[in-house]
């Protein structure tokens, strides 16, 4: 249950400090300083800024929280979610003020974001292609969900201002050595992009501060549109599936059809940063007729008049891929292109007992089921062979393939597992090898032929 009051990121630094001032002066409600310790920086600099600390809020008769962040554990957040550190430090600091508001019952977590912040967050988030979302900046104030809020207060007073405060007030702060390390990006930004475009371009911040404000004003307009439209999602929380009227997904601008399926993928519980480039491919596969698409984290398929959005492979990259072969014909996703043919029965001729159900990149016609689901491997997949089961990652080992080109090689699956694994069908396979699952049912001699192309 959270209440009125404010946590406060407190670092010590010079902008936390003149927040935590400011609002102390005010009187207006009670106030919990957090003070999160990442164990990135020198360990007596750390201490030395944890005196300044509790210094600070023992002279403003403010409670104070410290959380000490295992050392490592950030590096293995952002490894594990091939992420920045800047980012996974982040994501873990906001955790631990999550935790203390609803800890001490507190309704509002408020950090010291300031206007030259704001401007380095559009920076960046502009030369990582970002959309209208980010390119708006930061808000003063938004919801977090569980009840908290989160709030900006001097999110339009300069660094210059909150100095001149900082000075006039005689705070006593503490400096922060990474901040003059290039190794950080948005450090990068503030040390070199900035002071050039401060000589260069004079009115630069008040331009760009001025476009964030219209992107802003826009994505009111946006959210307008997206409103109704997301009313033909359907969400199952609990078994982390969403889908959307096809009939409505494909009549929607590109702008919505993406944000509809953003909007459900985070709903049901996705949370990996998602690549526009991947999204907008599968979405236009599924506006070209495609049954099936892959994104990471996600599958979609096409069925009884909805565009279904399940839990997918565990797949890290986007190199990887993911089709659903209803029937033979030509399906496209992003470069790659995977056709299946049937040859001629009569051309062919019988096939002998024991023979495999599939060779040079085909399947025999009843070995399988269609739809037929053509895809990259992932972990602990197994086929079924003469041999007995055998694992996919053993297999490739065998064929001594680099791990690159792995991720290459066609898996095909039905409903009852693992058919073949045809490393001979993608364009300029360095590997003629095959596998396939064991089958002793009839053979009537034709085959299906598959080829993959772009991968």
């Amino acid at each position: 249950m959270v209440g009125r009051g404010l946590i406060v990121a407190y670092s010590g630094g010079v902008d936390s400090t003149t927040l935590l001032t400011a609002l102390a002066e005010t009187g207006l409600c009670p106030l919990r300083a957090v003070h999160v310790v990442h164990s990135l920086r020198p360990a007596g600099e750390l201490l030395r800024e944890k005196a300044i600390v509790r210094a600070t809020c023992g002279k403003l008769h403010i409670p104070l929280s410290i959380a000490t962040v295992k050392p490592g554990a950030i590096e293995a957040l952002a490894r594990k979610r091939r992420i920045g550190i800047e980012a996974a430090a982040r994501e873990i600091r906001y955790g631990i003020l999550r935790r203390c508001a609803r800890r001490f019952g507190l309704g509002v977590i408020c950090t010291a974001h300031n206007a030259d912040d704001q401007l380095e967050t559009i920076i960046s988030r502009f030369l990582s292609a970002s959309s209208i979302d980010g390119l708006r900046g930061m808000r003063p104030i938004r919801e977090m969900g569980e009840g908290l809020m989160l709030a900006r207060p001097i999110l339009e007073a300069s660094r210059n201002e909150i100095e001149r405060y900082a000075a006039m007030k005689d705070l006593v702060v503490s400096t922060d050595s990474t901040n003059a390390s290039v190794d950080y990006a948005r450090n990068r930004i503030r040390h070199s992009l900035i002071p050039v475009l401060d000589r260069e371009f004079g009115g630069w911040r008040k331009g760009l501060l001025g476009t964030s404000g219209k992107l802003a004003a826009d994505k009111i307009v946006l959210d307008s549109v997206l409103g109704p439209a997301l009313d033909a999602c359907s969400i199952d929380l609990a078994g982390g599936k969403a889908s959307i009227d096809l009939g409505v997904f494909l009549a929607a601008p590109e702008a919505i059809r993406l944000r509809m399926l953003v909007r459900c993928m985070a709903i049901a519980g996705r949370k990996s940063r998602l690549s526009w480039r991947a999204m907008k491919s599968a979405a236009d596969s599924i506006a070209r007729g495609a049954r099936g698409a892959d994104l990471l984290g996600a599958r979609l398929f096409v069925r009884d008049g909805r565009l279904e959005i399940l839990p997918g492979l565990d797949f890290h990259g986007e190199d990887k891929y993911f089709f659903v072969i209803p029937s033979e014909g030509m399906y496209r996703c992003g470069p790659i292109e995977v056709g299946t043919w049937w040859d001629n029965p009569a051309a062919a001729g019988a096939i002998p007992d024991g023979e495999p159900i599939g060779r040079a990149g085909c399947l025999m016609e009843g070995s399988f089921t269609f739809p037929l689901i053509v895809r990259s491997r992932k972990a602990g997949d197994l086929i079924r062979t003469v041999e007995g089961e055998k694992r996919l990652d053993d297999i490739m080992n065998s064929w001594h393939l680099d791990r690159k080109v792995r991720d290459l090689v066609p898996v095909m699956e039905d409903r009852d597992g693992i058919v073949a694994v045809l490393a001979s069908s993608f364009s300029a396979s360095p590997s003629p090898h095959e596998k396939f699952r064991v089958y002793t049912g009839p053979k009537s001699g034709r085959r299906l032929y598959i080829r993959i192309k772009g991968a």
